[in-house]
């Protein structure tokens, strides 16, 4: 009877020094990737890489920046309005700069005329106007200045979070791609955070499979001893 408890005893100690040892690793593993998160800012902005695909259009490529919802909020990089648990958050900062571009006279009365020396002038006021594929501006000029009647911008934008490949013998990298498709849009910053919280060690399967495995050896040796 006594060496039966004191083998369940001892089986009761395996189990949870195991238990501890795992929570252990799982601690350091956890210190591991928030370290390898927090590399990924460089001045307190995240890096990333514009380039020109075949169509032209514009792709801005990050590393997804993966951390828990509670560090996420604590390191000021997560902003929660209606939504409690969050899977991903990217804010895109862009800035659409279109340089010499010519805009004709648009308005219907005769506005340039001659003077009695045969130089040319403009009669204000007068409306200018042009419209393009990504972009439309009308306008206004009178004796004050210019007056905007409208501007408008066009842009597609697409942001697609997956997995870029790095060849056969690498893993692939979480990554980030944001596609502009208007060519005078550029992106000046970019941020993105993926939540994903920890799992409690007992919904790991991992550690199941490694408590069966150590029980499954440590059991029968106990058994022969008695």
């Amino acid at each position: 009877m006594f060496s039966k408890l004191k083998n369940n005893a001892l089986i009761i100690c395996i189990i949870i020094l195991f238990i501890l040892i795992w929570q252990l690793f799982s601690a350091n593993e956890r210190l591991s990737d928030y370290k390898n998160q927090v590399i990924k800012f460089k001045d307190g902005e995240q890096v990333f890489v514009e380039k020109l695909n075949e169509n032209g259009e514009k792709i801005a490529e990050q590393e997804q920046v993966i951390f828990s919802q509670r560090d996420a909020i604590a390191l000021n990089l997560l902003v929660i309005d209606d939504l409690k648990k969050v899977k991903s958050q990217v804010t895109v900062r862009t800035i659409t700069k279109i340089d010499s571009i010519y805009v004709p006279i648009i308005d219907t009365i005769e506005r340039i005329t001659f003077d009695a020396s045969g130089l040319p002038f403009l009669k204000l006021p007068t409306k200018f106007g042009v419209e393009d594929e990504w972009y439309s501006l009308y306008s206004t000029i009178n004796t004050n200045g210019m007056w905007i009647d409208s501007l408008s911008l066009y842009n597609r934008q697409t942001i697609t979070l997956g997995m870029k490949s790095n060849g056969f013998f690498k893993a692939p990298t979480p990554s980030v791609l944001v596609k502009n498709e208007n060519p005078y849009v550029n992106v000046s910053s970019l941020r993105n955070i993926v939540i994903k919280n920890d799992t409690r060690f007992y919904d790991k399967k991992s550690f199941w499979y490694g408590l069966g495995v150590g029980t499954g050896i440590l059991l029968p040796t106990l058994l022969i001893k008695r």
